[in-house]
């Protein structure tokens, strides 16, 4: 068992925790902000006693610290969405220096330079000596004395790269893609194209890293990035509600890879929804597009734009996020959402990139129709902060607890789940479409109670580094163990541990 208040580990059946003086199984009181800390230790302690104490502390902090290091994966699983039509890349990002394009700029030396002390002599110099913008300088003053020089052409387009590249490597990409810019006007060198590019992925500028890789699109590793940029570009657009732009985006990434079933499947998916929208309305508000037909269900996106805004500002208060891209909403009639969604029985309304809602009958606002719209609504909050790879448990999680559900509306449920089969959240991070019907609110049930754990026992942004985290790259049991401090494992424990009292 897990002292409540210190974590430490005891031998089942403790009742005073030798660590911290406290009932191991005495639920403590709520951590607003980081891990929980241990209790203030009794005043008089023998310095025997305080010896041997710091002895088990250290030896507590080594083994955690071993556990999260050596269990702790380092490569992150893949997470299959649970509602996403689009089978895209996440945004490609630049690479590590060190491994990037393998590219050692190089300048041309005539004999003409060994004669006196020159300009070009002394800009050689500055390269060699690795100080670029003076090379830069020197190059482009001997350049301005001789403007048809194809050699001082190349050795400034050089110097500006080495420049461009130094200034990758100290993270000013705004920098970078200026000079790589200024390179590529003296010399159309394909590796200046790539990592223009690069630079300019660093700055979210996916239109200009794309249009960099347009020059050398036959370039086979230019042609891959290029494909993933467009899939990114097309799946953007279509999570702002804008499906005409996404479908250019793919059309252009399949253009490039005409035998990529995934981008196949999500032009599929958006030509579909496209004619099922043909005609539909559209209001676009500050943070939202909303998609309806006309007649009564302009009255009903009228309702959903006002929910969604408040949605917008109620779960960014709780999680301290609010994105900045818009959300695209569509209400459909039953009939059309089970075609476009081919969604179970049981679901009555998904976010799969846009917040999809069966509106039929639809005329007020009500207490049903405000909870759906918050849980739909936070499922794009969590895609954001977790970069579209949060476990479905969690995300599940997060959506309910903002929707207002709480665990102990569903202690029946709960126990019975513990109490008569293994539970394990890991089983529980894939989605929840393939599912039986039977076991469909145990899955949702389970997530809430986990989620509302860390919740109370961590800080209510506890869950918002989980998914930062995971947006990062972690793997789920290193983005747990960062923002709690205790490993995966450990967490799905003490959370059972809590059920069975």
């Amino acid at each position: 068992m897990f002292c409540r208040t210190c974590w430490a580990n005891l031998p089942d059946g403790t009742r005073v925790c030798p660590r911290c003086g406290a009932d191991p199984a005495s639920p403590s009181g709520k951590v607003t902000t980081g891990p929980r800390r241990r209790s203030r230790p009794p005043e008089k302690k023998s310095s025997i006693t305080a010896f041997l104490s710091t002895l088990v502390i250290l030896s507590l902090i080594s083994g955690t610290v071993y556990y999260i290091h050596t269990r702790s994966p380092r490569v992150d699983e893949e997470k299959a969405p649970e509602f996403t039509p689009l089978e895209v890349k996440e945004t490609p990002q630049g690479p590590v220096f060190s491994e990037a394009l393998p590219y050692k700029p190089e300048i041309k030396v005539p004999e003409v330079y060994e004669e006196g002390t020159t300009t070009a002599n002394e800009a050689v110099r500055a390269f060699n000596d690795g100080d670029w913008p003076e090379a830069v300088r020197l190059f482009g003053e001997a350049l301005t004395d001789s403007p048809d020089d194809e050699i001082l052409k190349h050795n400034l387009a050089h110097s500006l790269a080495s420049m461009a590249l130094q200034e990758y490597k100290d993270e000013d990409f705004s920098g970078a893609g200026r000079h790589f810019t200024e390179a590529i006007g003296l010399e159309k060198n394909p590796t200046f194209y790539k990592w223009l590019a690069y630079a300019r992925l660093k700055q979210d500028d996916l239109e200009g890293a794309a249009a960099a890789l347009e020059e050398i699109k036959t370039d086979p590793e230019a042609k891959g990035l290029l494909k993933s940029i467009y899939s990114n570009l097309g799946d953007q657009h279509y999570r702002s509600g804008e499906l005409d732009e996404a479908i250019g985006y793919f059309e252009r990434g399949l253009a490039i890879d005409p035998g990529d079933k995934g981008i196949k499947q999500a032009l599929r998916r958006l030509r579909g929804e496209n004619e099922v929208e043909a005609g539909f309305r559209t209001r676009e508000g500050s943070h939202f597009v909303v998609r309806f037909e006309g007649g009564v269900n302009s009255v009903t996106g009228n309702v959903i734009a006002i929910l969604l805004e408040e949605a917008y500002f109620k779960v960014g208060a709780d999680l301290g996020y609010y994105p900045d891209e818009t959300v695209g909403a569509v209400l459909y009639s039953s009939e059309e959402f089970r075609d476009t969604t081919r969604s179970p029985t049981w679901v009555g309304a998904l976010y799969d990139g846009r917040i999809k809602i069966p509106a039929g009958g639809i005329t007020e606002r009500t207490d049903v129709l405000e909870k759906v719209i918050f849980h739909e609504y936070t499922h794009a909050v969590v895609h954001r902060l977790s970069g579209g790879n949060a476990p479905v448990w969690l995300n599940e999680g997060i959506a309910q607890y903002e929707e207002g559900k709480r665990a102990s509306s569903y202690e029946r449920i709960i126990k019975d789940s513990v109490s008569t089969r293994k539970v394990s959240l890991r089983a529980l991070e894939g989605s929840f479409m393939r599912l039986m019907d039977n076991d469909v609110a145990s899955a949702y049930a389970l997530s809430l109670s986990a989620t509302e754990y860390i919740i109370n026992e961590f800080g209510p942004f506890s869950v918002k580094t989980i998914l930062e985290g995971l947006s990062e790259g972690y793997g789920l049991d290193e983005a747990i163990s960062s923002a709690i401090y205790i490993p995966y494992d450990v967490l799905e424990e003490s959370w059972l541990t809590s059920l069975r009292r």
